[in-house]
């Protein structure tokens, strides 16, 4: 289990206990993106491994710390979440359960249930990257920004060794994924509003950014060519 977590001492703990007391032979990880609020302690004293970065990483060098972790220590599977309380630890199961026929699973909020309002222009952000990312793929998804995943070794050894977002992980990531020949699917799951904290996509300015970086990011991904770099690991 990794979970990145920034200034999520309000939430971090209550997730790591809930995620130990429905799994409790998982190993739990919890990457400390330098929080200033006492985010790894109260980790740690939930029951995670926890690593802490000396600098900001953003969200996704956290998640690709976690990910060189998994690949150094022999891990076979990695499961995926947020520390925030969005992720329901009960769909970990399913996710598991679908990594028995897919490379990398995603928790769709749109096939289970957001128990929250999404504003209406992030929703036509994420339907809109969805859509392409499932043409592009040729395989429908429809929740490309979901964090709530599992994946197994080959993926996550790509991920750990190559290049990976440092902020928005996203539709990109996944196609990037599909054209080194892994298998994408999706489980419904549920969603909650974050328990506290700020969402790394809030606000107007982060909105934008994230709607003008995506179709970039999309366009890289596609002009890039699937070389070696996964390692010896991936297939």
């Amino acid at each position: 289990m990794v979970i990145p977590a920034r200034n999520e001492a309000g939430s971090v703990g209550s997730v790591v206990s809930r995620v130990a007391a429905l799994h409790p032979g998982f190993d739990i990880l919890v990457i400390d993106d330098d929080s200033s609020d006492g985010t790894g302690e109260l980790a740690h004293q939930a029951g995670a491994r926890v690593l802490r970065a000396p600098v900001n990483l953003g969200y996704g060098g956290a998640v690709q710390t976690g990910f060189k972790y998994a690949y150094e220590h022999g891990y076979d599977l990695v499961v995926l979440m947020d520390a925030d309380g969005q992720h329901d630890p009960e769909g970990i199961s399913d996710l598991i359960a679908a990594s028995a026929d897919y490379d990398l699973v995603v928790g769709s909020r749109f096939k289970g249930r957001a128990s929250y309002r999404i504003s209406p222009i992030r929703l036509v952000g994420m339907r809109l990257f969805s859509a392409i990312a499932s043409a592009i793929m040729g395989r429908h998804l429809t929740d490309t920004s979901s964090g709530f995943q599992a994946l197994g070794r080959p993926v996550f050894s790509l991920l750990a060794l190559g290049a990976y977002p440092v902020d928005f992980p996203d539709a990109d990531t996944l196609i990037w994924v599909s054209r080194h020949g892994f298998k994408v699917g999706e489980v419904g799951v549920v969603m909650h509003r974050r328990v506290a904290g700020k969402s790394m996509i809030s606000g107007v300015g982060s909105s934008v950014r994230y709607a003008l970086k995506m179709p970039l990011a999309i366009l890289v991904t596609i002009l890039r060519i699937p070389s070696a770099e996964k390692g010896e690991d991936v297939r």
